[in-house]
């Protein structure tokens, strides 16, 4: 087990797993290679061979005389070896006239009665040992030639010829295991020299990596880290900046809070109503700041679960509860929205961001005006008046603690960047624009998106 855990360690490795896998192909290709040659290698043997038995026939065949009385040779004659060499007891043949009176053999030649005449090409087992044989007969019809071929013959061929193939595979495989590491480890330079940047680089460097004539990995892997280094970038410098405004915005109400505390603690007289006013509403003012900060957290978390949302409904809810603050300003409200608008999502995200975006129009449209909240082609449109003098930036209007100019109207400038959020999360389109002297928001889903 603790060998295979090892050897499952070392596979992780990607300069191992190619350098492996190459030698195993390498191996297996070489193998398969050696296989097919020596297959395609025996049967063109076979046929070298096979043609030359058929022109050894022939051959013997002209030689031989057309009349009896031409043969002087014994009748049953045994050609003994001539030399010593370890070929020719391998190779025989063997003449016989029809009518078996007169025959002629080499020495290790089989007679008629040990292996009778066939035909054409044949295999035959004599002791043990296989034989390749060619039987012909002659043009007049009175001989019968049969030549004979020991297998191991042939077979050495093959063998000598398969063998010859394999051992320079087998003799090169070091010199290919070895250059096949040195090319996967210059190949892995430029990662190497990637990682070592990277540990060397400062905690506050963000800096892209130079784009240099590097491979076409290493390049790829740099445009990703750059991506990432500059995302992780504005992700610092956005809770950098939030950090700071937060805190300005929390040193006011709490300073206002702490001095109207110690007031009352100096003071001898009974507590002034007007005191407890001011406290009440620096109180309530970093209530719904600390309140918003929550909500803005949550909202950067993936929801979870969704539903169909009536978002009409939704809509003429929030409207609802703001009626009251609506009215205190003679604002009204003018909605042409259907009583069924069906949307697969998460309710409260919707409610929430609904409140936020009719909040924001009620708290800045002038006095005595009217917000129109109107519904066509998967898009809800809210668009109430605003002052001529009104600035704004639309760019940054879902920043974190934006207001613009108008910080005479109560609130803490992150209801637009909770939008911004729960419309990723909804995945939803939330778009803002300015037309003279009025504030259009409109909420994209569906195909409008």
């Amino acid at each position: 087990m603790q060998i295979i855990k090892a050897f499952g360690a070392k596979f992780k490795s990607i300069r191992r797993r190619i350098l492996i896998t190459v030698s195993v192909v390498y191996l297996v290709s070489s193998g398969l290679s050696a296989t097919w040659i020596y297959y395609e290698v025996s049967h063109e043997v076979d046929e070298l061979f096979d043609a030359e038995m058929v022109q050894q026939a022939k051959t013997l065949a002209a030689l031989l005389p057309v009349n009896r009385t031409e043969l002087t040779q014994p009748t049953h004659q045994v050609l003994q070896s001539v030399s010593e060499h370890e070929y020719e007891e391998k190779l025989a043949y063997r003449i016989e006239r029809i009518n078996q009176d007169w025959s002629m053999r080499t020495q290790g030649a089989p007679d008629h009665r040990a292996l009778p005449y066939q035909s054409g090409f044949n295999e035959f087992v004599i002791a043990a040992t296989l034989w390749h044989s060619f039987g012909m007969q002659t043009p007049d019809g009175n001989y019968q030639i049969l030549l004979l071929q020991e297998d191991s013959f042939r077979s050495e061929l093959r063998t000598d010829l398969a063998v010859d193939t394999l051992v320079p595979v087998l003799l090169l495989l070091p010199l290919m295991l070895w250059l096949g590491w040195w090319t996967i480890n210059q190949s892995f330079t430029s990662f190497r020299r990637l990682a070592a940047a990277l540990r060397r680089r400062r905690t506050d460097d963000y800096s892209p990596f130079e784009q240099s004539n590097e491979d076409e990995e290493v390049v790829l892997v740099k445009q990703a880290l750059n991506h990432y280094l500059a995302r992780i970038e504005q992700t610092f410098v956005r809770e950098k900046r939030f950090s700071a405004d937060a805190a300005h915005e929390l040193r006011t109400p709490l300073a206002a809070l702490k001095a109207s505390l110690q007031n009352l603690i100096a003071s001898k007289e009974a507590i002034e109503k007007q005191q407890l006013e001011r406290l009440l509403i620096s109180t309530d003012r970093l209530v719904k700041l600390v309140e918003s900060l929550l909500m803005l957290s949550k909202t950067e978390l993936n929801q979870v679960g969704s539903e169909p949302v009536n978002i009409a409904r939704e809509t003429r809810e929030v409207i609802a509860d703001s009626y009251k603050l609506a009215e205190q300003k003679g604002i009204t409200f003018r909605v042409d929205v259907p009583d069924r608008i069906t949307h697969e999502s998460h309710p409260s995200y919707w409610r929430v961001l609904l409140a936020n975006l009719i909040d924001n129009a009620v708290k800045y449209s002038p006095p005595n005006t009217v917000i129109s909240i109107t519904h066509f082609d998967q898009v809800l449109e809210i668009k109430n008046q605003v002052a001529a003098d009104h600035s704004l930036e639309l760019e940054r209007l879902t920043e974190r603690f934006y207001r613009g100019k108008q910080m005479d109207i109560d609130g803490s400038g992150l209801g637009l960047s909770i939008v911004q959020n729960l419309a990723q999360q909804l995945a939803i389109e939330v778009e803002f624009a300015r037309e003279d002297t009025y504030f259009i928001c409109r909420i994209k889903w569906g195909e409008s998106a």
